[in-house]
């Protein structure tokens, strides 16, 4: 009788950890299929103002595609200044879905606000994903010297 009561835990024991390692498979497929992913969006071109005064907000609008399907969309700007130095990193979002319409995503005139800045000439760095630079400047003057 006590090989049998072995034999029955064994068999038990054994199917909970299939049923455990099958379902915990799925659920880990599935939360990693669902991700959203993040990316370097590709920067055709940018439109600015040549000269600002001192005290005007610079407007930067960028163009370029996103991607190939409406499950991409645009995220966020990440810029910094350094100096004389306006560095951008466009970025885009990836959201997998079933249900995503075939057709081109653009950034269409996506804008960029930039204030306070000092008199002088300023360069606009765009950091595209194959890690090329999109480059533009601007001057800064004082106010009424435009």
């Amino acid at each position: 009788m006590k090989s049998k009561i072995s034999f029955y835990t064994g068999l038990i024991i054994l199917t909970i950890l299939g049923y455990m390692i099958f379902f915990t498979g799925c659920v880990k497929f599935d939360e990693e299929e669902e991700q959203e992913t993040y990316f370097l969006v590709e920067v055709d071109s940018i439109d600015l103002a040549d000269t600002i005064a001192t005290s005007d907000t610079l407007f930067i609008s960028f163009y370029g595609t996103i991607g190939t399907n409406d499950c991409y969309s645009f995220s966020h700007f990440y810029p910094q200044t350094d100096e004389d130095t306006i560095n951008v990193e466009v970025w885009g979002k990836l959201a997998p879905g079933e249900n995503c319409d075939s057709g081109l995503v653009y950034l269409e005139g996506e804008q960029l606000n930039i204030y306070n800045f000092y008199q002088g000439t300023y360069f606009v760095h765009v950091y595209q994903p194959d890690g090329s630079l999109l480059i533009d400047s601007l001057t800064v003057v004082l106010p009424g010297d435009k």
